[in-house]
């Protein structure tokens, strides 16, 4: 344990003065917790074990952020490798802000990083709305983002209970989702495209094409006439590939039986 970590640990609780009107505080790490309102739900152990070992032989260079209820506002990765590398003190800065103000913080701190899932976006976009009272494009401008990305985000709060239960299940990802429910016009076929999106493996790139079809009958009556068309060649060159292959009565037998559940003229009423 490195000499720094020897000094926080044995410290007792003092104040430093932090510019002009600001302290750093030391205080027990058994006093700080996390907000219940706090944006980022969830850190994986993966993402703060290296935190945790350069925290052991550098200390906390940054003070976290908490306040009047000794919540920490800015700072839950180094609280929770701090907590990781078994501290028993952490440098704070004390602020008394207001719900907004600190939803604000924690997206400018994590907004344009990997560290905030789209769902936790979303919701704390939404808050932000509700809370300051703003247009969906009055928020774009106030975070200087686009006001495409401020949509596609908030559109995955619109999913469906059942497309959220195959995120939880790691079936589908948050952004694909997302993609699906901003581009999709008609909300009735979510589960249809979300099922064919996760049966096919699609890519981003290939699920928008197939968002493309399905909200326009038209090219997806072209494509789907474009499939049937290639369903006959293939059938073609199976009976060709039969010859060669030779399959037995019994075999021949289970083929047309397999064919023969296709039900063309259900398929079509």
């Amino acid at each position: 344990m490195s000499a720094i970590l020897e000094r926080l640990k044995f410290i007792e609780p003092v104040t430093i003065k932090y510019g002009s009107t600001e302290k750093i505080e030391f205080i027990s790490i058994d006093k700080l917790r996390y907000s219940k309102k706090r944006i980022r739900q969830k850190i994986s152990r993966g993402e703060i074990t290296d935190m945790a070992k350069n925290l052991k032989t550098f200390g906390v260079l940054q003070p976290l952020e908490i306040n009047e209820r000794n919540e920490v506002v800015l700072g839950t990765r180094r609280f929770e490798a701090a907590k990781l590398a078994s501290f028993e003190k952490l440098p704070v800065i004390r602020r008394n802000t207001s719900e907004i103000h600190e939803i604000e913080k924690q997206l400018a701190s994590d907004l344009h990083s990997k560290s905030l899932t789209v769902i936790e976006k979303a919701i704390a976009f939404q808050k932000l709305i509700e809370l300051k009272g703003i247009s969906k494009y009055a928020l774009a401008k106030y975070l200087n983002i686009s006001h495409n990305l401020v949509c596609r985000t908030l559109a995955i709060l619109d999913a469906d209970a059942r497309t959220i239960l195959l995120i939880k299940q790691g079936k589908i990802s948050q952004r694909m989702v997302s993609m699906v429910v901003y581009r999709l016009k008609n909300k009735n076929l979510e589960q249809f495209v979300v099922n064919e999106i996760i049966e096919k493996k699609m890519s981003i790139a290939q699920a928008e094409n197939f968002m493309g079809e399905v909200n326009d009958p038209e090219v997806f009556k072209k494509h789907f006439l474009q499939r049937v068309k290639a369903f006959k060649t293939m059938i073609t060159h199976f009976k060709e590939k039969m010859k060669v292959l030779n399959f037995n009565d019994a075999q021949k037998e289970d083929i047309i039986r397999e064919l023969n559940k296709i039900d063309f003229e259900h398929i079509l009423m």
